[in-house]
């Protein structure tokens, strides 16, 4: 995923370059050599993509590049991180405010780190949710098995009606924790 943004800063060239390395530094990042006049710096790797819950880990590659004229700068910047599909809000939220302290901190020299505290929260709290979803339908499946070869073996119900009975639990429980899901997504927001 690519993450863009462009601001100007009536800063000189160098202390664009001093200050965007620093904060960068001071983030996590490494800086890498310079390629194609962009300031380069990486952060994690494709393993600690892996491990959902740190996003500083997920591996990103940060280009600054800088276009002066005495005083006054313009700055482009480009994230490229790669995440799981199904992360990507985290990702954007991350960068985004990243992207929002490196100005700040070029801009008017104010040096602060992203507290990825809230945002590892979130992520544990989706993780478990979608474990969750997965093993609730595991169960489902599970118990409509049971119940269908209860009703074959124990009850003398034909295959094909012991069969629709276990789709029929299998659907009952998939539609309650169908509205228990829903009910909690809405008063997560």
């Amino acid at each position: 995923m690519k993450i863009v943004r462009s601001f100007s800063a009536p800063v000189s060239e160098t202390n664009v370059r001093e200050r965007a390395v620093l904060f960068l530094c001071q983030s996590g990042y490494r800086q890498q050599s310079d390629s194609g006049g962009y300031l380069h710096f990486k952060r994690g790797s494709n393993i600690g993509a892996l491990s959902n819950f740190n996003p500083c880990r997920w591996a990103c590659n940060v280009f600054v590049r800088i276009k002066s004229e005495g005083n006054l700068s313009e700055i482009n910047i480009e994230a490229e991180i790669s995440t799981d599909p199904t992360e990507k809000r985290f990702a954007e939220e991350l960068i985004t405010a990243e992207f929002s302290l490196l100005e700040a901190a070029i801009t008017l020299n104010e040096f602060k780190t992203y507290d990825v505290s809230g945002l590892k929260k979130k992520i544990a709290a989706h993780v478990y949710h979608v474990v969750g979803i997965f093993t609730a339908f595991v169960f489902a499946v599970i118990l409509g098995i049971v119940g269908g070869l209860f009703a074959y073996v124990e009850l003398d119900i034909s295959l094909f009606g012991a069969s629709a009975i276990g789709v029929g639990i299998l659907l009952l429980i998939a539609a309650v924790f169908l509205m228990i899901w829903r009910k909690q997504k809405k008063t997560s927001r």
